[in-house]
């Protein structure tokens, strides 16, 4: 069982406009991103959205995904995915519950759901605290973290974020190479939004 969390609380500055609304084939930003989530038969979804954001608030309802609330996104994507975890019942529940976690940026609208369900088979492997996919030497996403070490992200420094898990479970870590340069193509700027939308 495992639960995908997707920190969705930026502010867009670099794109300009809120992005993960944009169109993006025939749905958009977030919504391929979902699609491919749902076809790697990830069930339950959590969109974590500003405050402010009522667009994306709307639509993550609408979608039937579960709704979370950054107060303070300036505090970075960590205090998203703490505000994610609190709203599914705390770290504790989903040790409880032996769910994993796949974390992801909700700009990542061409990951693919294969690297998504390698991410997830690889945190079946005895010992592997972390799992997550690498395209062409750079790391990508999801952030696969199995269910016993979930309980550490409460623990992180937030100036640091969740690189400190890394360092934390040295040695029970792995890297899925794939060949999916959707795990490391996020929307940051209008040019990286059309060199993606044109399939570049």
């Amino acid at each position: 069982m495992a639960i995908a969390l997707l920190p969705a609380a930026g502010a867009s500055r670099r794109m300009g406009r809120p992005k993960l609304l944009l169109p993006f084939g025939t749905s958009t930003v977030i919504g391929s991103l979902v699609a491919s989530f749902r076809t790697a038969e990830i069930e339950r979804i959590i969109v974590v959205a500003a405050p402010g954001d009522l667009p994306l608030h709307d639509w993550v309802r609408r979608t039937g995904l579960t709704l979370a609330i950054n107060p303070d996104p300036e505090r970075g994507m960590l205090s998203s995915v703490v505000a994610g975890l609190a709203a599914l019942g705390g770290t504790e529940a989903l040790t409880a519950r032996h769910e994993a976690l796949l974390i992801s940026p909700a700009d990542l609208p061409t990951l693919q759901p294969e690297t998504i369900r390698a991410t997830l088979a690889a945190l079946s492997i005895p010992g592997i605290a972390l799992a997550w996919p690498t395209y062409r030497g750079k790391n990508g996403h999801p952030l696969g973290i199995a269910a016993e070490a979930v309980a550490g992200i409460s623990t992180l420094d937030p100036a640091i974020g969740l690189k400190q898990l890394r360092d934390r479970f040295s040695g029970h870590t792995i890297e899925i190479s794939v060949d999916d340069p959707g795990a490391v193509a996020d929307v940051d700027t209008p040019e990286e939004y059309a060199r993606v939308s044109s399939g570049e």
